[in-house]
């Protein structure tokens, strides 16, 4: 039997991620307090965010997309309200300090507090906006700017490999490539710890009919033979988070070893595919700007692209990105930076260039 190297040979239920294993019920009266706390969570937390979740997908899929955006925002106060006693929400604050030194004059808090506002606003209304994501592309609520790029790396008569990074509702990113720009496309997905939100992503998914999959050896196959077979774009995004940190953009930090970004160079490289960054950016309520910058060259032409330099070169063009849209990057509660890194040369350097591009 020849293998599948074709998106119809393949049952999309491959793309819903697995359910993480269930702990026993009795554990919720288990004597052991991390026994009674993961059993809590999986039963009863995720349980409940999860009907509330999948209740409220399905009223805001009916409602304008301007509505449903500005809903999002109006939930800010409650849920910052909701984690005011956990740990991640501190780390967001001192991320978000870390990397945008020198970008307020000293001293001024108010301003610092109010760009950090910003951001929680645009996590609330990416949560939102998932529930309409499928219908932005088709109402034109995404604007593309460097169409000339993705023209470019067409001429190359080549496959194209998407990079991208977690900015605004990245998943309009995917609606936009998939449904306009270069579809059919496939990718790579993280799923969310709640079996209940990744059953809503996997819905959503499937009435576009765009195939995502889940981490796993058979999907990184998939993904090979896929691409090898030259009928479809991938889209995969190098910020994801492995071993609970956010490698990429590196701040600083040294060149990840393994990763989405290893994997997309990877995979251009087995299938002759051209590597195009591009990135989302929101310009108001459900309403983005999708960017697609120069295609990578590689060093010898047609010969592959090398790793690491390749991986050191996406880093050189995502992280003044990152930086420069810092209000509008998911994964800030993710990164786990050193905790010498608010006094590290790189974040002395960062505030200067800062600081010269504020007083013009």
């Amino acid at each position: 039997m020849s293998k599948p190297s074709r998106l119809e040979d393949i049952p999309f239920a491959e793309t819903l991620a697995e359910d993480p294993e269930a702990p026993p019920l009795g554990d919720l009266f288990s004597r052991d307090r991390g026994l009674r706390l993961k059993a809590s969570i999986h039963w009863i937390r995720h349980t409940k965010d999860g009907l509330l979740n999948t209740v409220f997908h399905h009223i805001l899929k009916l409602c304008p997309a301007q509505a449903v955006s500005n809903f999002g925002n109006a939930l800010v106060p409650l849920m910052r309200w909701s984690y005011r006693n956990k740990v991640f929400p501190r780390r967001i604050r001192e991320n978000f300090s870390a990397l945008t030194q020198g970008r307020w004059p000293e001293g001024d808090v108010t301003r610092e507090k109010e760009a950090l506002g910003r951001w929680w606003g645009n996590i609330s209304r990416t949560i939102s906006e998932f529930s309409i994501v499928n219908s932005l592309w088709s109402s034109s609520r995404v604007e593309v700017e460097g169409i000339e790029h993705l023209e470019a790396a067409r001429r190359t008569g080549c496959p194209i490999v998407f990079t991208s990074m977690h900015l605004a509702t990245w998943e309009a990113l995917f609606v936009a490539i998939h449904e306009g720009l270069a579809g059919p496309s496939i990718g790579p997905f993280q799923p969310e710890p709640n079996r209940f939100k990744n059953r809503i992503v996997h819905a959503i998914r499937k009435e576009r009919n765009q195939y995502l999959f889940p981490p796993g050896q058979r999907s990184a196959y998939r993904l090979r033979r896929l691409m090898s077979g030259g009928r479809y774009s991938m889209t995969i995004f190098i910020d994801e988070v492995r071993d609970k940190q956010v490698h990429l953009p590196c701040f600083g930090r040294k060149l990840p070893q393994k990763g989405n970004a290893v994997v997309a160079v990877k995979i251009a490289n087995s299938s002759g595919a051209t590597l195009v960054p591009t990135y989302l950016t929101r310009i108001g309520p459900a309403r983005f700007k999708l960017v697609i910058l120069p295609p990578m060259e590689r060093p010898e032409g047609d010969g592959p692209y090398p790793v690491q330099p390749t991986l050191q070169a996406l880093n050189d063009v995502f992280e003044p990105i990152v930086l420069e849209h810092i209000e509008e990057w998911y994964m800030l509660g993710e990164l786990r930076l050193p905790k010498t890194f608010a006094k590290s040369a790189w974040v002395r350097s960062l505030a200067v260039r800062n600081e010269q591009a504020r007083r013009g």
